[in-house]
């Protein structure tokens, strides 16, 4: 399901917008001054669509409304006001004290209504809250001492529920922040339409990604730092070794069937049908080899007529043992073709089953990958984010591209993503200050100051 436009009103309690989508190109660039909200409304869209809604807690907006291809739209609307009672016990000069607090409470309704009837309700509020903090305790050690205070027990820090649910986000595994998932009695076609959107946010800063190393240190020393192309190095190595363990179960199980398959073999291929398909069958293997995926040598080198079941047998065998790398071969070939188009500074990639992939320089020397410049990094990570970290008929939405790249890897930014778009199927959402990045391609753009403007 396509999402169609965007309409927001009173986004920081200022602007209206109505960002409608370009449905022709999959690519909509989204321009404007700093502080009109390019950032919050690509957040807006991976918040709602991976059912983080307590995201729109805090998000001061009065209505946002989703149009989809179908005629369908999802309005989110906030309500506030007062929260029960609660007694909170402090130490004050030495002394202890009771406190009472009355806290605000905000629920966030999420509505599903087509052109003319609303179809279904779900509201998240305090209720949805504790079945949260429920669910996240089993992997995160937090535990709530008030409607709205949490402790976490990795640091000892009390905080506000709904600062911990923002701050942790990241950390939280998307199946314990779906609590629609066990609604779907109540909410079935919200949930549906939700979980078949798929939205992938990537973010301004993706170099680095903090991670918790520890538990109980308050001095935060618990926290760490891991280099983003390091971790992607270690999932493609990863995902190669998955394949080839694919491909060696295919092959013994083709194997073990061989004298079998051959004796019920009726088909007789001709000389020509062979050539191509075995040129084709060649071809592949020697880019598997290129790339470090050792696949076994040809042992038929020629066409011989009274061998032609044999030969049938063979090539359809050895056509579903390649086959197994056909998508991981073509995003690897445009992985390297576009970063070998880029003509990084004396280096270029090489991708390895044992490593996953790593630079070395013109002369044979291996680099390590935090040797590379910080714009050599963005594009790295920024071009493998969209190959192998999404699927297709995802709506990517991308945050400053522009980040540390060259003048004339910003030029050649939306080329990229159109190749990459044909390949995956996927849409884009470009938030941007670079008119390097938009370069030709103005009837892209939506100017969110140009929009405030409107009546």
């Amino acid at each position: 399901m396509k999402i169609r436009e965007i309409k927001i009103r009173k986004l920081f309690g200022l602007f209206d917008y109505d960002i409608e989508l370009n449905q022709n190109d999959d690519l909509t660039i989204l321009t404007g001054p700093n502080g009109y909200g390019k950032t919050t409304i690509l957040n807006i869209i991976y918040n709602l669509f991976n059912q983080r809604f307590f995201y729109f807690q805090k998000l001061n907006f009065e209505l946002i409304s989703v149009y989809f291809s179908d005629d369908r739209r999802i309005t989110i609307i906030k309500k506030t006001g007062k929260g029960k009672t609660e007694q909170l016990f402090q130490i004050v000069d030495g002394m202890p004290q009771v406190i009472q607090m009355q806290p605000n409470t905000t629920e966030v309704a999420i509505e599903l209504s087509n052109e003319n009837n609303q179809i279904e309700t779900y509201t998240y509020n305090s209720e949805a809250e504790n079945r949260l903090i429920q669910s996240i305790s089993q992997s995160i050690p937090v535990h709530r001492v008030s409607a709205n205070t949490v402790i976490d027990n990795r640091t000892g820090k009390q905080t506000s529920l709904r600062e911990f649910l923002n701050e942790n986000a990241d950390y939280i595994p998307d199946k314990m922040i779906h609590l629609l998932e066990r609604q779907r009695d109540k909410n079935a076609q919200i949930s549906q339409l939700l979980n078949d959107t798929n939205v992938y946010l990537i973010k301004e800063q993706r170099l680095l990604k903090k991670q918790f190393s520890g538990m109980n240190k308050p001095d935060g020393s618990n926290i760490s730092f891991i280099n983003t192309i390091e971790e992607y190095a270690k999932e493609l190595k990863n995902k190669i070794e998955q394949k080839q363990l694919e491909a060696y179960q295919i092959t013994q199980k083709l194997d073990s069937s061989f004298p079998k398959r051959l004796i019920e073999c009726k088909n007789d291929i001709d000389e020509v049908e062979f050539n191509d398909r075995f040129a084709r069958l060649t071809e592949k293997q020697k880019q598997l080899q290129q790339f470090g995926i050792a696949t076994v040598e040809q042992g038929v080198t020629q066409y011989e007529k009274s061998a032609a079941k044999v030969l049938t047998v063979y090539l359809n065998d050895s056509e579903q043992k390649v086959g197994v790398y056909d998508e991981l071969l073509s995003k690897i070939e445009l992985f390297v073709n576009i970063l070998n188009e880029k003509r990084f500074a004396f280096k270029s990639i090489v991708i390895n089953g044992a490593q996953g992939f790593y630079f070395e320089t013109d002369d044979g020397q291996k680099l390590n990958l935090t040797d590379l410049s910080s714009g050599e990094q963005q594009e790295v990570v920024l071009l493998y984010e969209l190959l192998f970290k999404t699927i297709p008929n995802t709506f990517i939405l991308i945050d400053e591209p522009e980040i540390s790249l060259h003048v004339m890897w910003q030029k050649a930014f939306i080329g990229d993503l159109q190749k990459i778009s044909k390949m995956q199927k996927i849409s884009f959402l470009i938030s941007t200050h670079s008119p390097q990045i938009i370069n030709d391609r103005w009837d892209l753009e939506v100017d969110l100051y140009n929009l405030s403007q409107k009546d």
